[in-house]
C-alpha cells in the first residue's frame, strides 16, 4: 500500500470501531471517504472497495447524526459478535485486493549513476507493407531509453506504465497476459527510478544494448533490469514491435493493436515432434519438416520484421534522430561496445541480431526461443548467456521432455555436434520459474493459480538473478571487466544450476 491507501484504511477502522461501540464520528468518516477515492482517482483499483464501504458509514454516520440520541442499552453478547465480525469482515475485503494485487514498488539499482529515460518514435521509411500494414505504408516502431543521466530532482520520476496510455496499451497488456484491464491499471502508479526527459551524463562513453520484448508484450517488461544496467554505465533501447507487442499507441492519436497468435497445423505438428524427443537420432530426422513448415508461417514474417526493426534503431540511434535530447545521448553512447539481449521470441531474436552485426560483442536471452532454420546446427559468434526457466517443472513447450540434461533449445546458436567446442556458451536454468517469471509481471499478483505462469519463485530472488548475472556477464564480455561472472553468481544464487548443452544425446532415453 502507498501512503494515501494506509491512511483511508486507518480512519476507515477508526470510523467502523466507533460505530461498533455506538459512537458517531463524521470527521474520520468523511476522511476514509476522501482518502479512499483520491486513491481511486490515482487509478489504484484496490481502494474501491474501501472507498464504497467508506461511503457506506459516511452515509449511515450522517443517519445518525440526524437521529435523536437514545439512551443506550447493553447490548446481547451475540448482537456485539455479529457487529465485531462484520467490522472485520469489512475491514479483511478492503486489504485484500492489496494482498492478492499488491502495489509494489520497484527494487533500487546498485549503481552510481542517477537514470533518465525516453520514449521516442521512429518512421522506417525503407520498410512498406510489413506484417499488417498497408502496402505502402512504411514500418513504425516506439522505443524507451534508460541511461546514465545528470542528476536533476526538477525532472519528475517516470510511471512504470504513462497514464496516458494505461487504458489503452495497459489493457492490452492485460489481456495479453491473461488479467482483466482493470488489474493493471495501478501500473500508472508505481514509480520507477528514472526521471524522465533527464540530460545524459556529459562525461564518459557507455555501451548500448538494444532488447526485444516478448511476444505480445511490451517494451518496460524488464523495467528493473533496465535501471540495474543504466545505473552501471549502460544504454538500454528497448524496441517495441508493432502487432507482435501489446497495443502501441503512437503521438499523433494512431495506434497499432495486437495480432492475435496463430500458428499453422502443420507448425504445431513439427515442433511436437521435435521437442517431445530432444536427441540427435530424432532431430535429424523431424527438422527438415520442421524447416518446410516454418517458412509458411508467420512467425518467419515476424522473426524478419523484429531483426529488421533492430537494426534500424540501432541506426536511428547512432544518427541521433528524434530530437535535441537524443541527439545528445547518441553522443554518449559507445557504439563499438555493442550487446543484443531479449525475452521470450525476443530473446532468439537478439541472438540472431547479435550474430549479424559485426560490433556485437555479447546477447543474453531470457528463455529465449527461435524459430530460424539457420539458427539451428549454427554457432553463433559471440558469447552467449542463456537463461531458462524450469522446465523440469514448467515445461516451455507442449510436451516438452522433462529431462535435466537436454532442453530444446539446446539445438540451437551451436552446431550439434560439436562436443567440447571451446566458446563463451553460458546456459542455465532458474528454479521453480515459470515462462513469464521473466518479466516484471512476476510481482503484480499472488492470486492462487499464478504459479502456472510464474512459478513458486519469489520477485526479490528473480530480481536479483536476472540483474546479477545479466550485469557481470556483459561487465565481463562487453566492458572486459573483472565480474566474476558465472562462478561468483552461482555461489550467491543456489537457485541457478548450470545447463551444460555440449553435449546433445544421440537417442531417446531409454525409459522411452
Amino acid at each position: 500500500m502507498q501512503t494515501i491507501d494506509l491512511a483511508a484504511l486507518f480512519f476507515l477502522a477508526l470510523t467502523l470501531g466507533a460505530l461498533a461501540l455506538g459512537r458517531r464520528v463524521f470527521v474520520p468518516a468523511l476522511l476514509a471517504f476522501a482518502l479512499s477515492a483520491g486513491a481511486v482517482s490515482m487509478n489504484h483499483w484496490q481502494a474501491v472497495p474501501m472507498a464504497a464501504f467508506a461511503l457506506g458509514t459516511l452515509l449511515l454516520v450522517v443517519i445518525l447524526a440526524r437521529r435523536r440520541p437514545r439512551e443506550p442499552k447493553p447490548a446481547a453478547v451475540w448482537r456485539r459478535l455479529l457487529v465485531w465480525t462484520s467490522v472485520a469482515a469489512m475491514i479483511a475485503a478492503a486489504v485484500a485486493p492489496y494482498y492478492f494485487f499488491p502495489l509494489f514498488s520497484l527494487p533500487a539499482p546498485s549503481g552510481q549513476y542517477a537514470i533518465g529515460t525516453i520514449r521516442i518514435e521512429w518512421v522506417d521509411t525503407a520498410r512498406l507493407g510489413l506484417l499488417e500494414d498497408a502496402a505502402n505504408e512504411p514500418r513504425r516502431v516506439t522505443v524507451q531509453l534508460w541511461y546514465p543521466a545528470e542528476a536533476d530532482d526538477r525532472k519528475p520520476y517516470a510511471r512504470y506504465l504513462p497514464a496516458e496510455h494505461i487504458r489503452t496499451e495497459g489493457a492490452s497488456i492485460a489481456a495479453n497476459a491473461g488479467y482483466k484491464p482493470f488489474e493493471l491499471l495501478h501500473l500508472s502508479a508505481i514509480p520507477t527510478h528514472a526521471r524522465v526527459d533527464a540530460e545524459p551524463r556529459r562525461d564518459g562513453a557507455f555501451p548500448l544494448v538494444l532488447f526485444n520484448h516478448g511476444y505480445h508484450m511490451y517494451p518496460a517488461q524488464n523495467t528493473p533490469l533496465f535501471e540495474e544496467l543504466a545505473s552501471h554505465g549502460y544504454v538500454v533501447a528497448s524496441i517495441g514491435h508493432p502487432y507482435d507487442s501489446s497495443r502501441i499507441d503512437f503521438a499523433d492519436g494512431s495506434h497499432k493493436p495486437t495480432t492475435p497468435f496463430k500458428v499453422t497445423p502443420a507448425l504445431v505438428e513439427a515442433l511436437d515432434k521435435l521437442v517431445a524427443r530432444p536427441d540427435l537420432e530424432n532431430w535429424k530426422a523431424a527438422f527438415p519438416a520442421y524447416a518446410e513448415a516454418v517458412v509458411k508461417d508467420r512467425l518467419t514474417n515476424s522473426e524478419a520484421a523484429w531483426q529488421g526493426d533492430t537494426a534500424f534503431v540501432l541506426a536511428a540511434l547512432q544518427a541521433g534522430k528524434g530530437s535535441p535530447l537524443l541527439a545528445r545521448l547518441a553522443e554518449r553512447i559507445d557504439f563499438s561496445h555493442l550487446a543484443y539481449g531479449g525475452m521470450s521470441f525476443g530473446g532468439g531474436i537478439a541472438v540472431k541480431s547479435c550474430d549479424a552485426e559485426p560490433r556485437c560483442r555479447a546477447a543474453f536471452s531470457l528463455d529465449g526461443v527461435v524459430y530460424d532454420p539457420a539458427m539451428f546446427d549454427h554457432t553463433v559468434r559471440a558469447p552467449l548467456l542463456v537463461l531458462h526457466t524450469d522446465w523440469l517443472e514448467y515445461p516451455l513447450y507442449r510436451g516438452q521432455l522433462r529431462d535435466a540434461a537436454v532442453h530444446p533449445m539446446d539445438f540451437a546458436f551451436r552446431r550439434w555436434q560439436a562436443e567440447g567446442e571451446a566458446r563463451d556458451d553460458y546456459r542455465l536454468r532458474v528454479r521453480n520459474s515459470a515462462h513469464m517469471a521473466m518479466t516484471d509481471l512476476v510481482r503484480l499478483t499472488r492470486w492462487p493459480g499464478r504459479d502456472k505462469a510464474y512459478g513458486t519463485i519469489a520477485p526479490g530472488d528473480m530480481d536479483g538473478i536476472l540483474t546479477g548475472f545479466t550485469l557481470a556477464f556483459l561487465d565481463r564480455f562487453v566492458r572486459g571487466m573483472p565480474s566474476g561472472f558465472p562462478e561468483k553468481q552461482l555461489a550467491q544464487w543456489p537457485l541457478v544450476a548450470p545447463h551444460d548443452s555440449r553435449r546433445l544425446p544421440e537417442h531417446p532415453p531409454q525409459s522411452q
